[in-house]
């Protein structure tokens, strides 16, 4: 399943990098919410998930997860991806992994293992490096 859901975070890249060319980055967010929409609905309802949340406070969450994860999240991210490279977009954006196990730690109370915080520390260094290394390649930004 890593495997797939690599290869197809891979192609949203660079598929929003490539239409950010094209579009504004809020028609490229409506379009690719409609695009989801129109092939996960089918899938839900299929395996039997409820399409419509039945109280206030599911109404809330889906508003929320709406609001900061799609639009904002995403939006900035395509919003990144139609002015800095791709290869540095893509290699910045695995600081998400690393920034959620820190919130889970201020948020949730969980702590890091040792592993994780190793793991935490390459990653962190890896988009340090492919930073300098685009600094370097694009000395006039």
């Amino acid at each position: 399943m890593a495997t797939f859901a690599s290869l197809f975070y891979g192609g949203y890249l660079l598929a929003v990098t490539r239409l950010t060319a094209r579009l504004s980055t809020p028609a490229l967010m409506a379009a690719s919410g409609i695009v989801t929409a129109a092939l996960l609905l089918p899938a839900a309802l299929i395996i039997g998930e409820r399409a419509v949340p039945l109280t206030l406070a599911g109404w809330l969450v889906l508003v929320g997860v709406a609001l900061i994860s799609q639009a904002s999240g995403q939006g900035l991210i395509a919003f990144a991806l139609a002015h800095l490279p791709a290869s540095f977009s893509s290699v910045s954006l695995l600081v998400l992994p690393v920034s959620a196990a820190v919130l889970t730690g201020a948020i949730l109370g969980e702590t890091l293992g040792p592993i994780e915080a190793v793991g935490g520390a390459v990653v962190l260094a890896g988009i340090w490096i492919a930073a300098r290394a685009s600094l370097v390649r694009r000395p006039d930004r």
